[in-house]
This record gives structure tokens, C-alpha cells and sequence, in this order.
């Protein structure tokens, strides 16, 4: 087991952390079975935490991180299939939001 610190980078700012979290670009490995959140590098030292976010528990975030991907593929696989069927029936546009946001 080892620790994966991730830093927030810039370009992330204020977004979901899941959106970033296992970009391999911003992580550090430590030795310890735990995900630490932080926003600075510096946040990691207990001096120095005021952009410390927290420790997750790396296994229970993988089985997350993994079912929050599974559905996201499963959707935009639904939206691919509806715009394709969308397309071949030329449906008006109001009644394909109103589908896109049922899905």
C-alpha cells in the first residue's frame, strides 16, 4: 500500500476533485495506503495546512472513483445512441433535451 498526495494544479481550480485526482501529473507517493488531498505542495506539512483537504482511504476510493467511471462511459454512450437515433427520425430539438436530461 502507499500514499498518492495529490496536489491541485491550476488549471484545475475550483473544479470536483474527481475530475483531476488520478492525472499521474500532479500526485506524489508516499508510504501509506491513504489518498491526502491537498491544494499546495507545502499544505502536506502539519505546520502549514491551511490548503489541506483531507485523507481518503485508497481502496474505498478506487471502488468509487471506478463505479463513478463505469456510469460515466454508460452515459455518454446513451447520449452517443440517441444522437445517432436523434438524427436518422430528425426529432425536433426541444424533445431531445427533454430526452438528454431523462438520461
Amino acid at each position: 500500500m502507499y500514499t498518492i498526495m495529490m496536489v491541485e494544479l491550476p488549471e484545475n481550480k475550483g473544479r470536483m476533485i474527481s475530475d483531476y485526482q488520478l492525472c499521474r501529473g500532479n500526485w506524489y507517493i508516499a508510504p501509506h495506503g491513504v489518498i491526502r488531498i491537498a491544494r499546495f505542495e507545502s499544505s502536506f506539512d502539519p505546520k502549514n495546512n491551511r490548503g489541506y483537504y483531507g485523507d481518503i482511504y485508497f481502496k474505498r476510493f478506487i471502488r468509487k472513483w471506478k463505479k463513478w467511471t463505469l456510469e460515466l462511459k454508460q452515459r455518454r454512450i446513451d447520449h452517443f445512441i440517441l444522437y445517432l437515433v436523434s438524427n436518422r427520425l430528425n426529432i425536433i430539438e426541444d424533445i431531445h433535451k427533454n430526452i438528454m436530461e431523462f438520461l
